[in-house]
């Protein structure tokens, strides 16, 4: 099951107005050439996964548990995203555990 986070983080090339259309893609498993997405691992040895949109598009992934924290207009942004949202959590919580930080901070 696709699920949101309270807090989503947005890349620069997205438009923030647009969010709940986001959303809407990814629930729906409607393609979009620059949309992906940032979720939270559901294995232990990870802390983020990157999907581009169109696998969404396929079942199995919304039958799998996935939290997703943000949207991003390219893979370079995503990363981008990432880093920051690790150098966030470095500094809030002094340890590089980015799942802990947005499951703490951002979902109670």
């Amino acid at each position: 099951m696709i699920t949101f986070s309270e807090r989503i983080y947005l890349g620069s090339g997205l438009d923030e107005n647009k969010l709940n259309k986001y959303k809407r893609i990814v629930r729906q498993g409607r393609g979009r050439f620059n949309l992906y997405v940032i979720a939270l691992s559901n294995n232990s040895s990870d802390q983020l996964e990157i999907f581009h949109n169109a696998l969404f598009k396929q079942r199995i992934y919304h039958k799998i548990d996935i939290k997703v924290v943000g949207f991003a207009s390219s893979y370079d942004e995503s990363i981008s995203m990432v880093q920051s949202m690790l150098e966030e959590a470095m500094g809030v919580t002094g340890k590089p555990d980015i799942k802990e930080y947005l499951l703490k901070y951002f979902d109670n």
